[in-house]
């Protein structure tokens, strides 16, 4: 797990530093496992602190993204704003170096007396947690309660008293010395060293394991021939905690982010990039922010993503049948020369006959061809029938290559609502393709889309380094009102080629951009589409007077001529870099 009892103990020595003598101006709860406290510190910044206890993501940082709220606050968030509005922060400590933080506030009761109430943000997987105490210990309320059905060693909830998760059976590396350690290395001598830190102490994550026992020239050896080596990287890494010399950083490999660490990562060599971070907060901050999204998505848009999954699935199963039937129309030609073998050897064919065999004249060797007959019928009226086949399949493929190309014009449409969906940033992205998928006709059974006002969003507004506006589409009904009708004739129109993306417009007011701001609107046309976690993206672009919206198509589908095409490569801090609505 990456969030380990080093990133923990970063995070606190964190939060001591840029929250001292904050205020909490407002508590916010995006999703029911989360809560933001927005601050404003000693020296007037505005910040806010993130307490996830969600079983995917859980952690404890200072972070930057803007998210939606609820209408409708949750019973722990209007406890928390009941008790915290106006509290000021005191302090953030790591009990035995645990995945647990104690947040201390000072505020006061109704009557205006002091008190001081805690937080414990617990960030230990799926038993997360995040607990409001009073002083004396006492819960006040939980994101997660757990009674005697959940667990029968440790209940979380109101009224009960606080108590600490429990221990596991590692020791507290703050307070080994070097005989213990001497003691667990001749206890685990034949064990291998990889995993040596840990088995025996606490908040030691599986790669920060494995990479002391890189630095100790262990990887893969036993304990007993490295027990010097391993403990002074082990005093290496407790110096360096206790002073704070933290250099957080995410391991990639390509473009996917492995794992983060608060300590440089080298046992990886040339086979991973490492990025680091200024601070813990902005690293963790990136490493969750696509799984965050994902999981937003998962929770808010779960309507939307059992319709689209149910939709796809479905229309595959459609154009697996419609094959399977125009394979069956492949013999029909074979029905047409039968009938003609027929109708060339009535004079041959006996009444009441099963079969004849003729010469198959379509054939360059003219083999002998055995025919099966309807003996109750005349030979013309066998070949008539075999004629009444051939048209019937001729005129079945007909139709069912018109369905193919239907459903494979669905499937096409489908797929660009699942990557804009998968691209939801807010409540109103997933509002509007509720809507869409109402008005096509996917979603007939959502009654409470029926005369609904729809949502009223801007597309993404970015700036590139030259100074030029461009607008991306967040889904297929924004993508048609850009494109169609807000655009003009000679602004430049960019779309990832062979894939479903966003519609991007590159506003110029008639003048001709420099190459570098055509390069930053293909990329943003590849990083907004489903091709964003790929390398040397083909991207189309041409003049919007060059695009046109087939008459009854599917919103978002477009078709184009006289394009350009250019390779680019998605780049995402770029796109943070040149977004300019973000905060509007």
């Amino acid at each position: 797990m990456p969030f380990d009892g080093f990133t923990t103990a970063a995070v606190v020595r964190s939060l001591c530093l840029e929250l001292s003598d904050a205020r909490v101006e407002r508590v916010n709860a995006p999703t029911p496992d989360e809560i933001v406290l927005n601050m404003r510190t000693a020296d007037r910044r505005s910040v806010k602190l993130c307490l996830s206890a969600s079983s995917s993501i859980p952690k404890v940082n200072l972070t930057s993204a803007v998210k939606d709220n609820p209408m409708q606050a949750s019973t722990l968030c209007m406890h928390l704003r009941k008790h915290l509005n106006s509290a000021r922060f005191v302090s953030a400590v790591q009990p035995g170096f645990e995945r647990v933080i104690k947040l201390g506030f000072d505020t006061t009761d109704e009557l205006g007396y002091p008190r001081r109430e805690y937080i414990y943000a617990e960030i230990m997987g799926k038993y997360s947690n995040v607990i409001l105490t009073s002083e004396d210990g006492k819960i006040i309320n939980c994101v997660k309660p757990v009674d005697f059905t959940t667990s029968s060693k440790r209940q979380v909830l109101p009224g009960l008293g606080y108590v600490m998760p429990p221990p596991q059976d590692k020791l507290d590396p703050t307070e080994v010395t070097a005989e213990i350690f001497s003691e667990l290395c001749e206890r685990h001598g034949d064990e291998d060293a990889d995993g040596f830190f840990l088995k025996c102490f606490r908040g030691f994550s599986p790669l920060l394991s494995r990479e002391a026992a890189y630095l100790a020239g262990a990887s893969g050896r036993a304990v007993k021939d490295h027990g010097l080596a391993l403990y002074k990287v082990f005093c290496m890494i407790m110096r360096r905690t206790r002073d704070g010399d933290f250099r957080p950083c995410i391991i990639y490999s390509g473009k996917k982010p492995l794992d983060f660490s608060v300590f440089e990562i080298g046992q990886y060599g040339d086979g991973a990039a490492l990025k680091e971070f200024g601070s813990v907060s902005e690293c963790i901050d990136s490493f969750y922010s696509e799984r965050e999204q994902n999981e937003r998505i998962r929770q808010r848009g779960g309507d939307i993503l059992r319709i689209v999954t149910a939709a796809e699935a479905h229309i595959k199963k459609k154009i697996g049948n419609i094959e399977e039937d125009l394979l069956q129309c492949a013999e029909a030609e074979s029905y047409r020369i039968t009938a003609d073998l027929i109708t060339a050897n009535l004079y041959r064919i006996e009444k009441g006959a099963s079969e004849v065999t003729v010469e198959n004249y379509y054939s360059e060797n003219c083999e002998e061809l055995t025919v099966a007959l309807d003996p109750r019928i005349t030979a013309a009226a066998n070949a008539q029938k075999y004629y009444k086949k051939y048209n019937k399949l001729k005129t079945a493929k007909t139709e069912l290559t018109k369905r193919r190309e239907a459903a494979d014009a669905e499937l096409e449409y489908i797929r660009t609502v699942s990557d804009a969906l998968s691209r939801s940033e807010t409540e109103d992205d997933l509002e509007q393709i509720r809507q869409e998928l109402y008005e096509t006709g996917f979603a007939s059974r959502m009654k409470e889309q029926k005369g609904k006002k729809p949502v009223k969003q801007r597309p993404m507004k970015f700036v590139t380094d030259g100074g030029y506006t461009v607008y991306v589409g967040r889904n297929n009904t924004q993508n048609d009102r850009l494109t169609m009708k807000e655009a003009g004739r000679f602004d430049w129109f960019f779309h990832v080629n062979d894939a479903p993306g966003s519609h991007v417009i590159m506003v110029v007011d008639g003048e001709e951009p420099p190459a570098l701001d055509f390069t930053q609107a293909a990329r943003l046309a590849a990083y907004y589409s489903s091709k964003r976690g790929g390398e040397n993206v083909e991207v189309d672009y041409t003049q919007v007077k060059n695009v046109k919206k087939p008459a009854g198509s599917k919103p978002g589908f477009v078709i184009y001529s006289q394009n350009y095409s250019a390779n680019v490569t998605p780049d995402p801090d770029e796109a943070a870099r040149l977004r300019a609505d973000r905060d509007k």
